[in-house]
């Protein structure tokens, strides 16, 4: 039984984190533990679930994604020049947004793959030029509102019409969750089988774990390494039209540095190993909910917003740090 409870703890720490986070929240702050406030933390989460879910993928290979951010504001941008300045219908602008993700992740693999770049250069270098082109081509505008097709593929509540007089608060807004929270879950259930269920998420962590021996073993290393990159970075695509419809608003700096950083923290939080070969999806849906539950906590405390950053700090620090001595553990 204490093998298995160790066993549960090194596997899925931050379910036990969040358990803890929010136990604490609940008993600490008086209006944390309502059903609007916690279906609120909900809606906070699942738009970055999106972005993490593409993370997750790239840091199990080894790599990393510093140009996560850039590219969701590019595509943020370009989702708001197509349909705000064009008028270009959704069925049209939502598919070409998610194609400029994919072309994105495609040169970035491509650069680390074959001109053998490290991750964290060429992403870091590509976030850059991406940010450069979203200020040239946005001129720094914000374009909204969004036309009301494209906000109803985000923000219409597919539910709504089985909501019934004296249904219990809870499940009247569960059913009034707006479909972007069900698309993010559709999204997490598709990933879960992609990476759990799927030749090529096994090939995922051969190749995270030892990319020589992948090779030795067949998998055909190379494709895998920048498809990787390109499936990542078209669920980031999909994150910028999920929160651009979200904010109704269609700007360059809606992503950055710091949603990057906010994104790399829930997936190392959520157990995905910076050194390659280990994930979960499961575990870095935990991974977001920490992160988002930790921000409205803050927010609930009415204390200084900018105690979030330095608190994200130390929560990274302190899952390295777990991973780092489960590895020497092991």
């Amino acid at each position: 039984m204490r093998d298995r409870s160790i066993r549960f703890a090194k596997e899925h720490g931050c379910i036990l984190m969040y358990a803890v986070l929010f136990t604490a929240a609940a008993a600490l702050v008086g209006r944390f533990f309502t059903v609007a406030n916690v279906l609120n933390i909900v809606k906070q989460a699942a738009v970055p679930a999106v972005a993490c879910m593409g993370l997750m993928l790239v840091l199990t290979t080894g790599g990393i994604d510093l140009s996560l951010g850039y590219t969701l504001g590019l595509c943020s941008i370009a989702l708001g020049l197509m349909s705000v300045k064009h008028g270009m219908p959704a069925w049209q602008a939502i598919p070409l947004t998610l194609a400029l993700g994919t072309v994105v992740g495609l040169v970035n693999g491509s650069i680390i793959q074959f001109l053998r770049v490290p991750p964290f250069i060429a992403t870091l270098g590509s976030g850059y030029v991406l940010f450069g082109i979203a200020q040239i081509v946005g001129k720094g505008n914000a374009y909204m509102p969004l036309p009301m097709d494209l906000q109803a593929f985000g923000t219409s509540k597919p539910l709504e019409g089985l909501v019934a007089e004296g249904m219990p608060e809870l499940i009247d807004k569960l059913l009034k969750l707006p479909m972007y929270v069900f698309i993010a879950v559709a999204v997490v259930v598709l990933m879960y089988l992609v990476r759990h269920k799927t030749v090529y998420g096994r090939n995922l962590s051969a190749f995270g774990f030892n990319q020589r021996t992948a090779r030795l073993s067949g998998v055909r290393a190379a494709r895998l390494h920048v498809w990787t990159y390109a499936l990542s970075s078209t669920l980031v695509a999909l994150a910028a039209v999920l929160l651009t419809i979200r904010v109704n608003c269609a700007q360059s700096n809606l992503g950055g540095a710091n949603y990057t950083f906010e994104i790399v923290t829930s997936a190392v939080v959520g157990g995905t190993s910076l050194f390659g070969g280990v994930s979960s999806v499961i575990n870095c849906v935990f991974g977001v909910l920490v992160t988002k539950t930790l921000e409205n906590t803050i927010n609930l405390l009415a204390v200084n917003y900018y105690l979030y950053q330095p608190a994200m700090g130390v929560v990274i620090l302190f899952a390295i740090i777990l991973e780092v001595y489960k590895n020497r553990k092991l």
